[in-house]
């Protein structure tokens, strides 16, 4: 006849028995959280709800880009080893997608554009978001333009809005051609046509000078 196993056998055998059960449930337990956030995940729509008569902000930042500037991962590792932090960067298909959005939304009520940290952006840009802004207003949506301080491509926009708020103590500035030294000695030499100074012109014979 088999002999009883002792007390301590008999413990230790209670206590694997526990840590493999404990294990089980850890792991089970583990499984059906995961699996509750993915069905979560996939049927609730992860987009803010919003409310009526709502505003959208478009805080338009850094220079407007198309693509991101340093997504090589060259350029990555570089920032990362000069502890240089990337340079705001605003993307033009964001911001129209937002402007397109909210001319279609109909709980978005307004948009109000700051400008203050806008940087650079070309005059293809610049229409582009312009004809962005238009289909807003053309969808019966008031477009209000903020700044402190406007340049000719802060104002270029804010010149398509219905409204332009400016800071008490801003300022607008226009530059525009006065402002630049034009040289066209090279232009009219390569179509032949020569400039002369009063002081250098040739007197022709039977010619009265000024």
């Amino acid at each position: 006849m088999a002999s009883r196993p002792g007390l301590i056998r008999r413990f230790f055998g209670l206590l694997w028995r526990a840590v493999g059960f404990l294990r089980n449930l850890v792991l089970n337990l583990l499984f059906l959280a995961i699996a509750a956030a993915v069905f979560f995940a996939w049927w609730h729509d992860g987009r803010p709800k919003l409310e009526p008569d709502t505003a959208l902000v478009l805080d338009l930042s850094g220079p407007i880009v198309e693509q991101r500037s340093g997504t090589s991962t060259r350029s990555s590792l570089v920032q990362v080893l000069t502890e240089r932090e990337r340079e705001r960067e605003t993307l033009l298909p964001e911001v129209l997608a937002a402007l397109d959005a909210a001319a279609t939304d109909p709980k978005i009520s307004r948009v109000l554009l700051l400008l203050d940290d806008m940087e650079g952006a070309g005059l293809a840009t610049l229409r582009e978001i312009a004809a962005a802004i238009g289909r807003v207003r053309a969808g019966g949506k008031q477009v209000i333009a903020w700044g402190s301080a406007l340049d000719q491509r802060r104002y270029f926009l804010a010149a398509h809005a219905d409204q332009v708020l400016l800071h008490p103590f801003g300022r607008v500035v226009l530059q525009g051609f006065g402002g630049y030294r034009n040289y066209y000695r090279d232009a009219l030499e390569t179509v032949g046509v020569t400039v002369w100074r009063n002081a250098s012109i040739p007197k022709m014979p039977g010619c009265a000078m000024p």
